[in-house]
């Protein structure tokens, strides 16, 4: 058998045994090895896997190796893009030193397409200086076609200074990894954790200066990405990167990204205000604390609320009830309000910047809201642009009651809340044959109680609907 088919032949099986085999026959006649393609760093080699690769001859894997120059201690990413559906070992002396696979679709570089096929990405430490054997081979016996490899050394920011502005790669050893974050002026900071290898799953953690955590993240970056937007003053924050599901898992390479953008509005909003609706935009921040405001109606008024952040994703709510956002960051409500005092509260996990504008105006005729006592069945128009409404209900005696909302042209969502709180929501009583109203039956004990009545679509016109109460 000639050399390359048993080089071959042990190195498929040093492949497929992680790191258990040689692919060096152990000796004298067999250690002079077939010259590889020298890997030069930062240069990118092309190759191509076709019939007259070398052969793994227990599944028919086929390779293509490289010979890289390491030197002690320092840290390598290999790179493998193109065509091939690829695979990477890196082997010294004829040992397994490391290896990795990849997988179709899960990858920024990739395309949409079911065929794209994603870069597969391999980091290690050199312990010994020396040569180092890459060996590209196909993922599977039917891989075949050209790649690109690239070696590159990765310098490590690990347990040292990172600032806005950096992109850099790091490299996972099973364990979670500090960077020390120098803010040098107030302004929204974007952290993005993205993996280079598919089996990290990103996880990212902000500390002050105290080590009290600020902000988590595990999946709000792209696919299976970690990232962080948040406000910071100047100073020292820690950053920390893990994996999601476990440190012990934590094993691969990732880049870290950090941006900033600076603050064009002064903040002239702060918690605890009280509002004015006269339409004028305000800035606010919102630093991890929730962020409380009132507002006084003479009477029952048609009231308009926008809230637009930046660098986070808040929970807006009214009266205690949730506004959906119309796309992220951007948060309108229209709804018809009561008489007397109600609030704005805006919370959220991350931090940043948010403009808030409140406006009010008097209720054209039959747009519904206001009080609405048990027995009545009140008809109304939820009214252009408006997605809500409002109603208080008293209850004077305990017992099973039962709140219908219906419309025959738009789909119904009713809930009921009470202190601030949740009791329940409803959105289709039979959504299975076609019935989109909505109902709450509950039992109730004496106090006041409101009612928010919604159209599950903003519609260009006022369409029809009803509310009724009744106790059974």
């Amino acid at each position: 058998m000639k050399l390359s088919t048993i080089f071959a032949a042990i190195l498929g099986a040093a492949i497929a045994g992680g790191g258990t085999a040689y692919y060096y026959q152990q000796n004298p006649s067999t250690q002079q090895q077939t010259a590889f393609t020298v890997l030069p760093l930062d240069t990118t080699k092309a190759g191509e896997i076709n019939s007259t690769s070398l052969v793994n001859l227990s599944n028919g894997v086929r390779s293509v190796p490289f010979t890289l120059t390491a030197e002690a201690g320092q840290f390598y990413k290999i790179a493998v893009t193109g065509a091939l559906r690829a695979q990477i070992s890196v082997l010294q002396n004829g040992l397994l030193i490391a290896s990795s696979t990849t997988a179709k679709n899960n990858c920024d570089e990739c395309s949409n397409s079911s065929t794209a096929v994603a870069p597969a990405m391999l980091a290690f430490k050199a312990e010994t200086a020396g040569k180092y054997d890459v060996v590209v081979s196909g993922l599977d016996s039917n891989a075949y076609g050209p790649f690109s490899v690239t070696a590159t050394p990765l310098k490590t920011y690990v347990g040292s200074v990172v600032k806005a502005g950096m992109d850099i790669t790091e490299i996972a050893m099973g364990r979670q990894q500090e960077f020390k974050l120098e803010v040098d002026e107030k302004a929204i900071y974007t952290i993005d954790m993205k993996a280079d290898q598919g089996r990290l799953d990103p996880y990212l953690s902000l500390l002050d200066q105290n080590g009290r955590e600020l902000v988590s993240d595990d999946d709000g970056g792209d696919n299976y990405d970690a990232k962080i937007q948040t406000y910071l003053e100047p100073g020292t924050y820690t950053i920390q990167t893990s994996s999601a599901v476990g440190a012990d898992t934590f094993q691969g390479t990732y880049r870290l990204i950090i941006a900033k953008e600076a603050l064009t509005s002064d903040i002239t909003l702060e918690s605890g205000a009280t509002l004015h609706a006269d339409g004028a935009k305000q800035t606010g921040l919102y630093n991890g604390q929730a962020q409380e405001f009132t507002f006084e109606l003479p009477e029952t008024m048609l009231v308009s609320l926008d809230v637009n952040a930046l660098g986070f994703d808040p929970d807006v709510m009214v009266d205690g009830a949730s506004i959906n956002y119309q796309r992220r960051g951007q948060y309108t409500l229209r709804a018809v309000l009561e008489a007397g005092t109600h609030s704005i509260t805006i919370d959220g996990s991350q931090g940043g910047i948010y403009d808030l504008a409140l406006s009010a105006s008097s209720v054209p005729a039959n747009a519904g809201g206001g009080a609405i006592r048990v027995g009545d069945t009140r008809q109304a128009v939820m009214l252009s642009g408006v997605t809500r409404i409002n109603y208080t209900l008293d209850i004077t005696q305990a017992g099973n009651y039962v709140i219908d909302m219906a419309s025959p042209v738009f789909d119904t969502s009713l809930s009921l809340h009470q202190n601030g709180y949740t009791l329940a929501e409803n959105d289709d009583i039979d959504y299975s044959n076609g019935n989109t109203n909505s109902r709450i039956e509950m039992e109730l004990e004496p106090g006041r109680y409101q009612i928010q009545a919604m159209a599950l679509s903003e519609g260009s016109r006022n369409r029809d609907y009803s509310v009724a109460v009744k106790r059974k």
